[in-house]
């Protein structure tokens, strides 16, 4: 709510811009891409009906609502995942400093069902790891319907079912199928709402001239510089640095166990769900990027804790400060970055009023500390060994 924060919640002022919000929540509610996914826009309306509120007080009171208790589902999700109640704290860290969190409600984000979506998404995975199967397929149809894309979660959610052969070949062929039809009536659900409200809201006509146009989203996406340097920065800032520790991490997993599973989890619904949005939505709005990190912001703490204490240690620190050379380099490239971020970056004009530049900038300044400690470590690892 800064004056100079140009953000969906006040628009460059000190007050609320109930006229913006409300023009969100009534397009929301009249284009057919987003009157089918009606769940956030009936609790904003429905909040302002009972209690009289105004429109901008509706939209933030029930996604900073919505924000918070998927921040509870996903410690309560950790803990399940045997995560101590200090990773569990670390993990909704993690979650709520993540760029399309950290910067939900400012242009070009542009945050609104997601946050309903992570909270039915986070209850889904706790149900399913708890073998509710019904209460499972209830809050994932409900997933579907706040935002279709929830569906690209299924090819990795039978990851943690299929993925050991043994098992699945010692599995009776009723458990099986009891399993395959959990994660595929939602999906079945939500065909059948989907049709049933299009057809009632004579929306199938609309539909179509919709996604015949999807595609010129691509065209956009790369059309010139400013655009190319908007749709790389934002698939760069929400997955590089998970992917980096995801792939860093992975080979020193030796066994198969419960946790490698969510790192190839993530890993295959980054597969599905990049191209999807490269080439059928505007990439510059990050928040599209981050349904993958679903898989990772539950076990952050216990997949990539142990490698950042070591590596971010005063020791660490310390011995990097020594060689010289790597310091050299270090500030070459920290300049560059320096460069990046705030001349040419901000000279296209891309983050302006908000803090985007200074994020970027932490974050590739952390990844570059990591990766040059890193392999300072894994150096003196190699020159231990040859001794």
């Amino acid at each position: 709510m800064l004056p100079s924060m140009d953000s969906m919640l006040n628009e460059n002022n000190t007050k609320i811009s109930h006229v913006f919000l409300k023009s969100q929540i009534d397009y929301h509610n009249e284009l057919p891409p987003f009157a089918r996914r009606p769940l956030t826009t009936a609790l904003m309306y429905g909040l302002s009906d009972l209690f009289k509120l105004k429109a901008g007080y509706s939209f933030i009171i029930v996604n900073f609502t919505l924000l918070f208790l998927s921040g509870i589902l996903l410690f309560r999700l950790s803990v399940q995942l045997n995560a101590s109640r200090k990773m569990a704290m670390a993990n909704m860290l993690v979650y709520f400093v993540s760029f399309s969190i950290f910067f939900a409600f400012f242009p070009p984000v542009f945050t609104y069902d997601e946050p309903l979506q992570y909270c039915l998404i986070f209850s889904s995975l706790i149900l399913l790891f708890k073998k509710k199967w019904i209460w499972f397929i209830v809050f994932f149809t409900l997933a579907l319907v706040a935002r279709e894309t929830s569906a690209l979660l299924v090819p990795a959610m039978g990851l943690f079912y299929f993925s050991d052969s043994s098992r699945w070949k010692r599995t009776h062929l009723r458990e099986k199928l009891r399993f395959i039809s959990t994660l595929l009536l939602p999906l079945v659900f939500y065909c059948i709402y989907l049709l049933l409200f299009m057809w009632s809201n004579d929306m199938i006509g609309a539909a179509q001239a919709e996604m015949g146009s999807r595609y010129s989203c691509f065209l956009e996406n790369f059309e010139s510089l400013r655009n190319t340097v908007e749709s790389a920065t934002s698939l760069y800032i929400v997955l590089v640095p998970f992917v980096y520790l995801s792939v860093l991490i992975y080979s020193k997993i030796s066994a198969f166990i419960y946790r490698k599973k969510f790192l190839l989890a993530f890993w295959i619904t980054v597969l599905i769900n990049t191209p999807i949005v490269i080439l059928t939505a505007f990439a510059r709005e990050s928040r599209l990027f981050s349904l993958p990190l679903v898989f990772l912001w539950p076990v952050c703490a216990q997949l990539f804790g142990e490698n950042l204490r070591e590596v971010f240690s005063l020791r660490s620190l310390e011995v990097f400060s020594k060689r010289w050379y790597f310091l050299l380099s270090f500030i070459i490239l920290s300049l560059g970055n320096y460069f990046f971020c705030y001349h040419f970056y901000a000279g296209l004009g891309l983050g302006d009023n908000t803090f985007f530049k200074e994020y970027i900038f932490i974050i590739n300044l952390l990844l570059l500390l990591h990766i040059y400690i890193t392999t300072i470590k894994s150096k003196q690892g190699r020159d231990l060994a040859i001794t």
